[in-house]
């Protein structure tokens, strides 16, 4: 007996000897074990803050990079957009991460999106000049270079665009072109202007004597009043084209848009009863608070009765002028929109693009310079005018007017000569 106690009790020992060297083991491994993960925690967490450090880096270089950057996946869907293609497309980028591209922005012809294209044909492009319209509806000429990006298996995972907005180079483009076209219109409206001028003054005064000698029942008369009438038309015509060639002399002044309209509305009611103009009703929205502005009132009051009148004269039969004024900008007020509303025949979509061309008319009796003083003198207020029309529905004239705006100077271009004409009243 005492002999298998003795057994039991070494073979005990020999198992308590084992369990201790096994958990002493097991001791030494766990502490291996955290050892290991307390090292590849470290490098874990140095990899995340290489990674977030990375990130930060791309995003900086993202917002630091001028040219707008847009990224879709697979699906057309934006992934990525930089703060420069936020500015250029007017959008923000939380609220359009995930959406389909041709959401964001489009080919102004309707054809399919470049960076979409680009997915379908498995090819990239390189500096294509392309105009297209926001979802805000503004349309922009922009470069753009579009290029698949691909994983590390060669595999397409989505596609870039990097684009430059050239709008405001296609503008000044634009405007240069107009400038040269103006200077040699310049140049020759006042080298004639006192030819034609001074020999018009006299037929006009000699046929007014003639008239006086003339009775009522004379029908020599008629003669006459259609020659003095006839040279009073080409008067102003060569009145027009000398505002249009020549610089605008501005005379600028802090001046409540709300009152340069009810100046206009008199002169537009005047008129209205002189031509016994049937079955026109006009009517003022004006929504502004503040509507003090600085500008040439007189100028701004020309170029709004011209749009006033033009408004009546596409309206033979009757309709509704509407004038009003609103605020424009995007986050913050940036000027007053003038609106002008008519209900009259409209403008063919064929022609609505040439309508401030000079010399562009649809009138019989039309010179073709009214809507291009009134382009002008907008334009010297550094503002801009667009317009919407359907034929038989109307048409509206928007007039951007900025209010926080540095003029160089008090006029556009060079000086006017003292004797210099006036805009007609009625352009």
């Amino acid at each position: 007996w005492d002999t298998d106690l003795t057994t039991a009790f070494h073979i005990f020992n020999q198992y308590t000897r084992r369990l201790e060297e096994s958990y002493t083991q097991l001791q030494n491994r766990v502490k291996e074990i955290d050892k290991e993960m307390s090292l590849a925690n470290a490098r874990l967490k140095d990899k995340v803050l290489e990674l977030d450090s990375l990130t930060i880096y791309l995003n900086s270089l993202l917002s630091s990079i001028h040219s707008g950057v847009i990224a879709v996946n697979l699906e057309g869907r934006v992934s990525t957009i930089n703060t420069a293609a936020e500015k250029i497309l007017k959008v923000i980028k939380s609220n359009i991460m995930g959406t389909r591209v041709e959401k964001v922005f489009k080919n102004s012809d309707g054809g399919t999106s470049l960076l979409l294209l680009a997915l379908e044909k498995k090819k990239n492009f390189i500096d294509v000049e392309r105009k297209i319209i926001t979802n805000q509806g503004m349309v922009k000429w922009v470069e753009s270079s579009v290029s698949l990006i691909k994983d590390t298996n060669e595999n397409t995972i989505g596609a870039v665009e990097v684009f430059r907005d050239l709008s405001e180079i296609r503008e000044l483009e634009t405007r240069l072109r107009s400038a040269d076209k103006l200077a040699a219109l310049g140049a020759m409206a006042a080298s004639i202007a006192h030819e034609i001028r001074n020999p018009l003054n006299g037929i006009e005064g000699f046929s007014a004597l003639l008239g006086r000698d003339l009775d009522d029942s004379d029908p020599r008369k008629k003669l006459v009043k259609n020659i003095i009438h006839g040279t009073k038309n080409l008067n102003k015509t060569v009145t027009e084209l000398l505002v249009f060639a020549r610089p605008l002399r501005l005379n600028f002044k802090n001046s409540s848009i709300s009152e340069i309209l009810d100046k206009t509305l008199f002169f537009v009611t005047e008129e209205i009863k002189q031509k016994s103009i049937q079955n026109v009703s006009m009517r003022k929205e004006y929504d502004l608070d503040m509507d003090g502005l600085k500008c040439d009132p007189e100028k701004l009051q020309q170029a709004f009765l011209n749009l006033c009148l033009n408004a009546i004269q596409s309206m033979p039969s009757g309709g509704n002028l509407v004038v009003f004024t609103r605020s424009y900008g995007n986050d913050e007020p940036e000027g007053i929109q003038v609106g002008i509303r008519d209900t009259g025949i409209g403008i063919k979509n064929e022609v609505i693009h040439k309508i401030f061309d000079p010399f562009f008319t649809t009138k019989q009796d039309g010179t073709g310079l009214g809507l291009a003083i009134v382009n002008k003198i907008v334009e010297a207020h550094k503002g801009k005018i667009s317009v919407e029309s359907q034929e038989n529905k109307g048409t509206s004239f928007y007039i951007n007017l900025p209010v926080n705006c540095d003029y160089e100077s008090e006029t556009f271009g060079s000086r006017w000569e003292n004797n210099e004409f006036l805009v007609s009243q009625y352009l």
